[in-house]
């Protein structure tokens, strides 16, 4: 390894472990203000609309991190792992993930992806349990997420988390489904 590659990597921890956790966490923190019932609609609007901004702002930082960990030349597997284990402390997680060959242009958009799906897990699921499955069927890279929590994952007017996944995957031409078994699981394919 290079000093420069050295060096991107240093600096994709130093923004994963400081400003990109510093935004998740306020994030959650604007998630639990909003759970408020006593919340008027306008203060409601104002804090969706922040938080709303600070999902962006998470995936550019996410984005940026993945740029300067492409030469590190990890397998999409590994770092599907990883973005689970950060995301996801504090839950068990079973993982069943074979190496496939992810382009490097779809790997940040299929990751972060998966960091929504994770993070909707967290805050919303109540779950103890996520099952990750990754593998290769008929030229198509496959991505199923489970877990084991109050399930009813559904797409809902003024909120844009699953609106955004589905963008996402269009963009790869790809497809994903939802189902609810006891629990939410969820396929993609791209």
């Amino acid at each position: 390894m290079n000093a420069h590659t050295s060096e991107q990597l240093r600096v994709a921890r130093e923004l994963h472990d400081g400003i990109a956790q510093d935004l998740v966490g306020l994030g959650y923190q604007l998630d639990l203000i909003l759970s408020d019932s006593q919340l008027s609609e306008l203060s409601r609007n104002q804090v969706r609309a922040s938080r709303l901004h600070i999902d962006s702002l998470i995936i550019k930082v996410r984005n940026e991190i993945l740029e300067l960990r492409k030469d590190s030349a990890e397998p999409f597997h590994l770092q599907l792992q990883k973005c689970a284990q950060e995301i996801c402390s504090g839950i068990e997680i079973s993982f069943d993930v074979q190496a496939v060959a992810v382009d490097s242009s779809a790997q940040g958009e299929l990751l972060a992806v998966a960091a929504e799906i994770l993070r909707n897990i967290v805050v919303h699921s109540g779950a103890t349990l996520i099952l990750i499955n990754l593998y290769w069927v008929n030229n198509h890279t496959c991505l199923e997420i489970s877990d084991n929590g109050n399930g009813g994952a559904v797409m809902k007017e003024n909120r844009w988390g699953l609106q955004g996944i589905t963008e996402r995957i269009r963009a790869l031409n790809g497809s994903w489904i939802i189902e609810d078994r006891g629990g939410t699981h969820i396929s993609i394919s791209v």
